[in-house]
């Protein structure tokens, strides 16, 4: 009992130093999120061989995060100072078109994404955002590149190029194009949700906007849902509907918070670049679970993701673990 005690208050120790490196701790907070996200397209997949659409899954995991949003978005609400009150006052509106862009527009085209084109593709080619992410700072507020995010890009799109390319030889050409119009659709309007949720961030609490954000997106789901009219046909049986909790909770509601918790922290470029996990995270479910075909081709461009990702990471945490030792 002594040893487990002790064991906890080490793990408590060793998580309290890496929150005081705000850096680290919101690089690690974007991967986490990131492999969350990537989780995303494997489920979809299955409930899509469950006889269920694009617009349906995303009315059921909807069902299930609306209410948790709501929840929080009022907790906090009643904890904020009068001056972060008059700002959601203020801006409220702009914080819902930022999620009906960032949640909604994004994740339609994401799932419409996976009717045409492998799990690994479709993660691979959404994954583009931090390309985006960079270049609309650097077009709308001339934001700078760092030196080592031109290597980290790189690196990165290396891969995802090799990837690509072995995709459009297997066959169905037009069909792959045609999904990757909707992946590439997906990561630019999440691209958008990352670079201007940015400013109201800075000004509420990042859980308040993620809450009023996602709770315009959801509005806008349900008139879809409703206007396609295909709650009529829809076949609620146990597994669909714990897949629909399992992408609310696992793959939609943690990683919202815990994005925008790593955006507040390091920033949209950052939180962006290390998004290159998520294809190899998407690749690696993709081959587990839904038995995907893997090639060298794949591995070569998960090792150039992996090392462009991890980068610096693994930089600033030699870094801090150099400077404790000086302490």
């Amino acid at each position: 009992m002594i040893r487990f005690e002790g064991n906890c208050k080490m793990a408590l120790v060793s998580l309290n130093k890496l929150k005081s490196n705000r850096y680290v701790f919101g690089l690690l907070l974007a991967v986490i999120a990131t492999c969350l996200y990537s989780l995303k397209g494997i489920l979809v997949k299955i409930m899509y061989q469950q006889g269920i659409d694009s617009i349906s899954v995303m009315a059921l995991r909807i069902f299930f995060i609306l209410p948790i949003y709501i929840l929080i978005g009022i907790m906090i609400y009643t904890k904020l100072t009068s001056e972060q009150t008059h700002s959601i006052k203020s801006n409220w509106y702009l914080c819902c078109f930022i999620g009906v862009i960032g949640y909604y527009l994004s994740s339609f085209f994401d799932l419409q994404s996976l009717h045409y084109i492998s799990a690994q593709l479709s993660g691979l080619v959404s994954f583009t955002y931090p390309m985006f992410v960079c270049f609309i700072n650097w077009l709308l507020f001339k934001e700078t590149f760092k030196k080592g995010m031109w290597l980290t890009l790189s690196l990165s799109y290396s891969g995802i190029i090799l990837l690509l390319s072995y995709e459009l030889n297997l066959g169905d050409t037009s069909g792959v194009l045609f999904g990757s119009a909707y992946a590439v659709g997906s990561s630019l309007a999440f691209a958008c949700y990352m670079v201007f949720s940015k400013q109201q961030i800075s000004q509420m609490p990042s859980a308040m906007f993620t809450s009023i954000a996602m709770g315009a997106a959801s509005i806008c789901v349900f008139i879809h849902f409703l206007a396609e009219g295909e709650w009529k046909n829809i076949k609620l049986t146990p597994q669909v509907l714990l897949l629909s909790l399992t992408l609310a909770l696992a793959c939609t509601v943690a990683p919202s918070f815990i994005l925008s918790k790593a955006i507040d922290y390091i920033g949209a470029n950052q939180v962006a670049v290390m998004g290159a996990f998520g294809p190899v995270a998407t690749a690696v479910m993709a081959v587990v679970i839904l038995s995907e075909p893997f090639s060298h081709y794949h591995f070569s461009g998960m090792a150039l993701v992996v090392l462009s990702a991890s980068w610096p990471f693994l930089v600033n945490l030699i870094k801090t673990t150099l400077n404790d030792i000086k302490d």
